[in-house]
């Protein structure tokens, strides 16, 4: 409300622009300080913001707090990087800002700029991968080794992500998996070349006196290594015995129950914190999926039922979380500064992207829940319940897991066609 109608509690008009909101010196508001140094940021040299970059300004003066624009702008790499772009000493291209450093503010600066529609949407988890690939292999790899290692992410790691990114967003861990490929192959690589070996030369004898100095975890990616290496000829076909994976324990049905009260009627939780949970202990959703929903899956029917689309047909919001999930999207959900137009349903800090699944774990550990051991539980309750086939159809699974935990949970939904065949 304005200041006449909360009682008169002062004068917040700015004298330039005649808007009243905060302030940021006396009688001038943040946002006209921000269009200020945004314009000296993006000079181009002639007095003037660079036509290119135009955009960038207009989107960034209309975040609804101008005050988090004035403090990026007073980090001494930004206006570096700004001036770099509207000079024109970079080009102003996705290949362009690969070139710049630190990589940190590059990215934000990237989704910043998607955001104003200055540059083309891009998979944010393949590009981070391309650019950290070519730093680590210039960097940090044996001159050596480099010709193999370089070969093996381009043509095998690197074209697999271009070809899931065509098809649908890459998941974020995928950034993850890929530089832990590449790290466990160098060394793997590394202690090859220490034994005085080469790929070719190398036995099975060799290859057991390695698994048996290292944990399970490096010893998938040289596998999956050492396979491709054997298809391409540069290797015999060796083989590392998989790794067994330990069993999730699920949680209680008693503590999941207890856990989907407080996300229902604990205040005292983040009201985000209160929807991850319900959507997770109903709909047995992994974090990854949960990060990427969006705004357009929460929908309502001609009953006015909420729904949300996970896979064919949506689920239906039972009562009282499709109020919660109602509130959330009305009142709750805070895009970022730099990005309020978020259609992501949990919007990250970054302009365009969502939250990271590693945020959500994190927040979630916080309270005291382990949400593999929490999704696990709902999933084999969900199986308990209904048929497999129909539990992945609507939430996305693929059936073979959901049969898989339906088995492990002592379903007897094997018998359901059969049961069904004689009742009708």
């Amino acid at each position: 409300m304005c200041t006449d109608c909360a009682g008169g509690i002062g004068n917040f008009t700015c004298a330039r622009c005649g808007q009243e909101g905060w302030n940021h010196y006396k009688n001038t508001c943040g946002r006209c300080v921000l269009t200020d140094r945004l314009t000296a940021a993006l000079d181009d040299g002639t007095g003037t913001v660079a036509p290119a970059l135009q955009p960038l300004l207009e989107h960034l003066v209309a975040m609804p707090r101008p005050r988090t624009g004035i403090l990026w702008l007073t980090k001494p790499h930004t206006t570096r990087l700004l001036g770099a772009l509207a000079t024109g000493q970079v080009d102003l291209t996705h290949d362009g800002l690969a070139t710049l450093q630190p990589y940190r503010a590059v990215a934000h600066l990237r989704q910043l700029l998607i955001a104003a529609g200055v540059l083309p949407e891009v998979d944010p988890t393949l590009r981070r991968v391309q650019e950290w690939t070519t730093v680590y292999l210039n960097d940090q790899v044996d001159p050596d080794v480099r010709p193999v290692l370089e070969r093996y992410a381009r043509w095998q790691l690197h074209r697999r992500l271009r070809q899931d990114a065509d098809r649908a967003m890459l998941h974020p861990y995928r950034d993850q998996n890929t530089r832990v490929a590449l790290r466990q192959t160098n060394a793997f690589l590394t202690w090859l070349r220490g034994q005085e070996q080469n790929l070719d030369t190398l036995t099975q004898d060799d290859l057991d006196r390695w698994v048996s100095d290292h944990k399970q975890w490096q010893r998938a990616p040289v596998a999956a290594f050492l396979a491709w290496a054997a298809r391409r000829g540069l290797a015999p076909p060796l083989r590392i015995t998989p790794s067994v994976h330990q069993q999730i324990r699920p949680i209680s049905q008693a503590d999941r129950l207890d856990w989907l009260r407080r996300a229902a009627l604990d205040d005292s939780l983040d009201h985000r914190d209160r929807v991850v949970l319900a959507l997770m202990l109903l709909y047995a959703q992994p974090l990854g999926r949960l990060a990427q929903l969006r705004t357009k899956d929460i929908t309502r029917d001609e009953d006015a039922a909420v729904k949300i689309h996970l896979g064919t047909p949506p689920a239906p919001v039972p009562a009282p979380f499709d109020q919660l999930l109602t509130d959330y999207l009305t009142t709750h959900r805070s895009p970022t500064a730099a990005n309020p137009d978020s259609h992501w349903l949990f919007p990250g800090r970054r302009g365009t992207q969502p939250v990271h699944p590693t945020t959500l774990r994190l927040r979630l550990e916080h309270l005291g829940l382990q949400p593999r051991a929490a999704r696990a539980s709902t999933l084999s309750r969900l199986t308990l319940q209904a048929p497999p086939a129909i539990v992945s159809q609507m939430l996305g699974y693929h059936i073979n897991t959901t049969e898989r935990r339906a088995q492990e949970a002592g379903s007897t939904w094997a018998r359901y066609p059969s049961t069904r065949e004689s009742s009708g």
